[in-house]
């Protein structure tokens, strides 16, 4: 067995986010939209009668289309005003006025898919924005593993996946995604408990996010209802079709975070509505609501209206400005532990035998650790200083150490109280805890294995 090393995946790499969802899609996040640049026949200024053009045609899109019309109206007249008052006088690029527009749509109701985003592309390239969206999409989902950036068995069996985005199942008849949505379930086929970490998840296809959905499910499932501003309503369902023994049953943990968005809230709130997953983290960011793209005549620029809303039919509600409320609030960096945490003491109510005891226990080690770190100074170290029969523990450097005899030379990591790691990844089946006596001073140091095995070796001398 090895030890677990695993952190918010902020710490370790630079996140790319990948904003090339359909126009069509069902969960869309704008800011993710935005954040990508595409070639585009750019206009290089704007005067004041293209600008009134562009005003002119938002407030147009807006009252027509927006789904909830008396905002949409509240939203236009705002915009007019605001254009009256100058507000857009001093502007004079695309991507200036992109950014003080789509502030200033959002601002009437803090709705996070309404905006404005540059043109995939031009008018005149021949190609629609569908098929480029398409285009770009094959050339980055193979890289991007379809949105599933890690899947892991972690110690104690506990399913661990990080899902950054819903991906297309397939397109144009061929599978793309699907596959390896199906191969990820089927790796996760005999965890005792899982953890899904959507803390950088900013959504995607609905199609895909449903056929996951579906695996926790056992039978057809009406988790949401599709609300347009012509007040036509359509539920959507689970299909009851996508069975795995036991993953129906099995205790599910969702990460989130402020940077969760659009289709990863859906997949927390209906799983949360519905008690069929804990969330732990950090509340959402309140993106509900169903956009198009729509383009504009005067310039390379795209609005983003939404055209419909998505209700759970339980709460009669959606997560739109509110987001999706965690069950156990913790900072999105502690989520992981404390979910970790949680699956491995569940699992322990539950029949185990010896063997995953022993593994629950030295993960738990860790864990405990990571949520409630040892802070050492340099005279509490001390403490862990002498010789323990053929074993000794030294300071080198202000750093405690550990050697046996004459033998090589290893530094400890405090884990928790009285507890070490081995710095040296090669030792990665062992930890030394000491215990103390009743006076409290340290008077035996434990070798502790991975298999369970424990060696006592009392203290002889102080050093």
């Amino acid at each position: 067995m090895k030890s677990i090393s695993c952190s918010y995946p902020e710490k370790n790499c630079r996140r790319v986010r990948r904003p090339w969802q359909d126009i069509k899609i069902v969960m869309i996040a704008l800011t993710a939209l935005a954040s990508f640049q595409f070639s585009f026949s750019q206009v290089q200024n704007l005067d004041s009668g293209v600008k009134g053009e562009l005003i002119d045609e938002i407030v147009m899109l807006i009252e027509g289309k927006y789904v909830f019309p008396e905002v949409g109206s509240e939203i236009a007249e705002y915009i007019q005003n605001r254009n009256k008052e100058g507000a857009y006088a001093k502007v004079t690029s695309i991507q200036e006025f992109i950014q003080e527009v789509t502030n200033d749509l959002q601002s009437v109701n803090k709705d996070a898919h309404l905006g404005l985003v540059r043109r995939r592309g031009s008018r005149d390239s021949g190609a629609s924005q569908e098929e480029m969206i398409k285009n770009f999409f094959l050339k980055q989902s193979f890289f991007q593993n379809f949105g599933f950036k890690k899947v892991d068995r972690l110690l104690g069996n506990v399913g661990y996946i990080v899902l950054d985005e819903f991906s297309y199942l397939e397109m144009d008849g061929k599978m793309v995604g699907e596959e390896t949505a199906r191969a990820v379930m089927q790796v996760m086929a005999n965890t005792y408990a899982l953890i899904l970490d959507l803390r950088d998840n900013f959504g995607g296809r609905e199609e895909m996010a449903l056929l996951l959905m579906d695996y926790f499910f056992e039978s057809p499932t009406h988790v949401l209802t599709n609300k347009s501003k012509s007040g036509e309503e359509g539920q959507i369902w689970t299909e009851g079709k996508n069975k795995i023994v036991g993953m129906a049953d099995i205790p599910i943990y969702i990460l989130t975070s402020h940077h969760t968005v659009s289709g990863g809230e859906m997949f927390a709130y209906v799983m949360k509505n519905r008690n069929r997953a804990t969330i732990i983290g950090e509340k959402t960011r309140g993106a509900a609501h169903k956009t198009h793209l729509f383009s504009l005549k005067s310039a390379e620029i795209d609005l983003a209206i939404p055209l419909s809303t998505t209700i759970d039919p339980l709460t009669g509600t959606d997560w739109e400005g509110k987001g999706v409320e965690p069950d156990i609030a913790v900072s999105s960096g502690k989520a992981f532990d404390v979910a970790y945490k949680m699956a491995l003491v569940e699992m322990m109510q539950g029949d185990v035998d010896e063997f995953q005891q022993i593994e629950i226990d030295w993960t738990l080690m860790e864990i405990e650790g990571n949520v409630n770190p040892s802070i050492l100074n340099e005279s509490s170290i001390q403490e862990y200083v002498g010789v323990f029969e053929d074993r000794n523990s030294f300071l080198k450097d202000g750093v405690l150490c550990y050697q046996k005899m004459d033998q090589q030379v290893y530094e400890l990591a405090p884990m928790s109280k009285d507890l070490f790691s081995f710095v040296d990844q090669g030792m990665f089946f062992v930890r030394i805890r000491f215990t103390r006596d009743q006076t409290g001073l340290i008077n035996k140091m434990f070798m502790i294995y991975d298999t369970g095995k424990e060696v006592e070796f009392s203290k002889t001398v102080n050093q």
